[in-house]
């Protein structure tokens, strides 16, 4: 799973909340940035400024505007920063999934998000560029997240029975597994792999079933037992007798 802490930028360009508007836009100019971070004197963010609240300083008043509008003249007529800012900010933790930022700048509909930690403490920001240039990885680094990841630690499969290859974020898959939903789930897991365009799988299954075996009555009596009477049931022997604690074959027999 990639984190937000992969993506974002950490040495972050700030502004405080009672520095004039043009300051801000001086500091927004040089840094080559869209957004900057509002931050009171013990570092926690208590809003952000972008070019959009920018743009109500710069836009000269309209003359046909009515009284209604004289909350809006009052904010674009502002001097700081605290006067512009927005005051809704949408943060993240840095050990967030980059999908869970993404899914939160498309609902809220903003650039970025800043990073934080307790206390709102700023950490970090992360944009939409930052997600778009995680999005762009190599070939080679999505090949070997699925191979290690995916296949190995998630699915715990034999890595030498999935051929995968990747070729500009389309992915190939083919080989054996055992059951139908191991090939299922492996598809899935892989579609959602960071930098992933496509998956095309022709990996094959030999059963399309979780049973994996017969079961002694004796044991499945004893399992029902634990479910329904709780602890302190002994555990079923590993002979298929059905013989065993003074419990007949009998009982265990399967309605």
């Amino acid at each position: 799973m990639h984190t937000v802490e992969e993506a974002m930028t950490a040495n972050v360009v700030t502004v405080a909340p009672d520095a004039s508007v043009t300051v801000a836009a001086r500091i927004m100019r040089d840094a080559g940035v869209g957004g900057l971070p509002v931050v009171d004197n013990v570092g926690s963010v208590v809003g952000i400024l972008t070019e959009a609240d920018l743009l109500h300083r710069a836009a000269l008043p309209d003359p046909a505007d009515t009284d209604t509008r004289r909350g809006s003249r009052k904010r674009s007529s502002g001097s700081t920063v605290s006067d512009l800012m927005s005051r809704e900010v949408v943060g993240v933790r840095r050990d967030d999934p980059l999908a869970k930022a993404a899914r939160l700048m498309e609902k809220a509909r903003v650039r970025r998000l800043v990073v934080v930690g307790d206390g709102f403490a700023l950490e970090g920001i992360i944009s939409r560029r930052d997600i778009v240039a995680a999005l762009a990885r190599p070939d080679t680094d999505i090949e070997e997240e699925i191979r290690s990841l995916v296949i190995d630690d998630i699915l715990g499969l034999d890595p030498d029975t999935i051929d995968v290859a990747v070729n500009q974020g389309i992915v190939t898959l083919a080989g054996a597994v055992t059951y139908r939903r191991e090939a299922v789930r492996l598809e899935r897991l892989t579609n959602i792999v960071l930098g992933v365009s496509r998956v095309d799988t022709s990996v094959t299954w030999q059963t399309d079933t979780s049973f994996v075996g017969p079961v002694p009555r004796f044991a499945y009596f004893a399992m029902r037992r634990d479910r329904t009477n709780g602890p302190g049931v002994s555990p079923a022997p590993d002979h298929p007798s059905g013989h065993g604690d003074g419990i007949s074959d009998t009982e265990g027999t399967v309605e």
